[in-house]
């Protein structure tokens, strides 16, 4: 096998390298995708390989678009005559580039390149492919959010999750809202912008996530009055409000993000049940509160009935904005139906809801299983192996409140699971670091390691080798991934 990752789905090349000059062709009325592709040909190779390239109207390396083509897939051919990279859409375009600078070998100087000649032919198994990195609990850089989309684009991971928001800060800008970024501590709108320009060059796609009702004592600190100082953001109808503008906000400041995380984890949901200015609010929609009051159970009924209505009106706004909403597996079957069927369901615990439950009902699913696929750093991470062993159709729930603590839960093949993740939590990083930055790089080279099993498991549905030839593939490969970053 060729030392890619991921590994194509059909590879027809020889043992016969041909030498081309470091040149891009790009004829007068090329399109914006072909001229991004050449870009990002010409950024990679010089900084993995040190090669030169040159754009000209003729070159070596040749563009196409052909619409009869699935979306992301790409062929790249290589014969004496040059090399052609055809896809759908910018994306496969990138694909393409992404594979050719795994194969390709620096010649006379960086003037030139080898490669293999022959033919690949591919499409991604999985057309949701993310990382999440924690933005809000430790402060990362600006400069380490461009090389995760570098990262992404060279191991042709499609979504780059980030978690602006959580307890410990906010770190978006917010016109509507001011004081809720953090001082010291958050972005500004420039960098907002360059992050969404870099992104959309590279044709990685960004999930940003204000992440609510809880995690929120960020929004308490600004603006207590407007969403409340419980731990959890109030449900009158002045913080509803206020929480739907901020969705709107954040869909206006990622225009080309097709998805909207709200969050919907780990809220402390019962505190609603018990604040007068939550329970008039829900007389006043028509929900018989003081009746389920009196019933047994009726407080964790009414709850869930409250947290299913602040996860439709947030998906609502989204929704408004032409955008799909992604939330975290947290609500439970019997509020099944309120929730938007767009919705997009990160499947992480199968405590709060159980897989088939949330697949029966019809939603899209994403694998985010705590086991193997969460990095908590510096002491919570499984092995490469482990994750080049786990598959989208298989989860390991570390809850003991989950039924599948102890057998795991694996479904049978189904394109309802659009994909996975991984995911890196900042939880521990300030506590164990004397420098926060060092544990934001100890992060990121944890990541880094798991990655290519990442690329490899959502790429290929089905395993394509054992781990061993795996590993190999993988040496070479991350080797030039580490070129990549360390010359940005």
């Amino acid at each position: 096998m060729f030392p890619l990752i991921p590994y194509p789905h059909l590879v027809s090349l020889c043992d016969e390298t041909l030498t081309f000059p470091a040149t891009c062709a790009l004829p007068s009325g090329h399109s914006a995708a072909c001229a991004n592709a050449a870009d990002t040909l010409s950024a990679f190779a010089y900084r993995t390989h040190g090669v030169h390239f040159a754009t000209a109207e003729a070159g070596a390396v040749s563009f196409f678009l052909d619409p009869t083509l699935e979306k992301e897939a790409y062929s790249l051919t290589v014969t004496p005559d040059g090399i052609t990279v055809t896809a759908s859409d910018g994306t496969g375009l990138q694909n393409g580039v992404a594979t050719l600078i795994q194969l390709m070998e620096p010649a006379e100087g960086g003037a030139c390149f080898t490669v293999p000649a022959g033919r690949i032919e591919d499409a991604p198994g999985c057309s949701w492919r993310g990382i999440m990195i924690d933005l809000a609990r430790d402060w990362h850089e600006f400069p380490v959010l461009l090389e995760y989309v570098d990262m992404c684009r060279f191991f042709k991971i499609r979504t780059l999750h980030l978690h602006f928001t959580d307890d410990q800060s906010y770190t978006l800008p917010s016109r509507a809202f001011p004081r809720l970024s953090t001082p010291g501590r958050s972005y500004t709108e420039e960098q907002i912008a360059q992050l969404v320009a870099y992104a959309a060059k590279r044709e990685v796609l960004l999930l940003p996530e204000i992440d609510v009702p809880g995690h929120c004592t960020s929004f308490a600190e600004g603006y207590g009055d407007i969403f409340g100082t419980d731990g959890i953001i109030c449900q009158n109808e002045a913080s509803m409000t206020a929480m739907e503008a901020l969705f709107r906000e954040l869909c206006g400041m990622f225009p080309a993000s097709p998805y909207i995380h709200i969050g919907g984890d780990e809220a402390a949901i019962e505190k609603w049940t018990t604040c007068p200015k939550c329970l008039s609010a829900f007389r006043e929609r028509g929900v018989d509160v003081d009746g389920l009051l009196k019933e047994q159970d009726g407080k964790s009924t009414l709850a869930q009935i409250m947290y299913a209505t602040f996860i439709a009106r947030m998906a609502g706004a989204v929704l408004s904005c032409g955008r799909t909403p992604v939330v975290w597996e947290g609500f439970g079957e019997a509020v099944n139906h309120m929730i938007p069927a767009e919705t997009v369901v990160m499947s992480w615990e199968n405590f709060y809801q159980v897989t088939p439950s949330l697949q029966k009902a019809g939603f899209r699913l994403l694998n985010c299983s705590w086991s193997p696929m969460y990095v908590v750093t510096p002491d919570v991470h499984w092995s490469p192996e482990e994750v080049y062993n786990w598959n989208v159709y298989t989860w390991h729930p570390v809850h003991g409140g989950s039924p599948y603590i102890k057998t795991g839960l694996v479904i049978p093949p189904t394109d309802q699971v659009e994909g996975g993740q991984l995911l890196a939590w900042g939880d521990k990083i300030m506590s164990s670091y004397p420098v926060v930055s060092e544990g934001v790089r100890e992060e990121q080279r944890l990541i880094e390691e798991r990655v290519p099993a990442l690329s490899e498991n959502t790429w290929n549905r089905e395993k394509v080798s054992d781990y061993a030839e795996f590993s190999a593939r993988c040496t070479r490969v991350s080797a030039l991934y580490q070129r990549l970053r360390g010359s940005i």
